[in-house]
């Protein structure tokens, strides 16, 4: 079976770093990780980062990891493939128990990753940044796939933490009422 482009970019990291580190991985990267070896997902090239705030000065004190997602752009780079954005969790709409609920991903191939992804209700809650087609077929995508019912989608977004910006604000707003008309929420 052909490895998707995030386990590839995952793999990649891996073979460059020292130490143990634990990763959250979001975004379409996220979703190939949780839903393998579904067709419909689409391709990613790209694998992006949640910093949980409790790692914070891990990160920060972590060399080898920002050299090794480097040596990864680098190394991958003629194929498109790349770790594009490492976000602290204040700057990704959440819920606030997310961490509580993150989702380890079978890593028994990587000799220093410990991967983790959003539950799936809180990989909805990344998906509402933006008013994009492409991220509400990820929403559709995830609620299917996770059988996630509207009265629970709904009591999520009723509590979770959207960062300051008002672009986000209004994307978030604007994907709650969508959610709404499309009986998801």
């Amino acid at each position: 079976m052909i490895e998707s482009n995030p386990i590839r970019i995952l793999k990649t990291l891996d073979s460059f770093l020292k130490d143990r580190i634990e990763l959250v991985v979001y975004g379409k990267a996220a979703l190939h990780l949780l839903f393998q070896n579904d067709s419909s997902l689409g391709v990613t090239n790209d694998v992006d980062l949640i910093v949980p705030e409790i790692h914070l000065s891990v990160f920060d004190e972590r060399l080898d990891f920002w050299e090794a997602m480097e040596l990864t752009n680098q190394q991958l780079k003629s194929e498109g493939l790349y770790i594009t954005h490492v976000f602290d969790e204040k700057q990704v709409i959440l819920h606030p128990t997310w961490f509580d609920f993150k989702v380890e991903i079978d890593g028994g191939s990587y000799k220093s990753l410990k991967i983790f992804v959003p539950s799936p209700l809180d990989l909805v809650l990344t998906k509402m940044m933006r008013v994009d087609p492409i991220d509400r077929e990820d929403i559709r995508f995830i609620f299917t796939k996770a059988n996630l019912d509207a009265q629970t989608l709904s009591s999520h977004l009723s509590d979770a933490i959207c960062p300051d910006l008002e672009e986000i604000i209004e994307a978030f707003e604007q994907n709650k009422l969508w959610l709404k008309s499309e009986n998801m929420a």
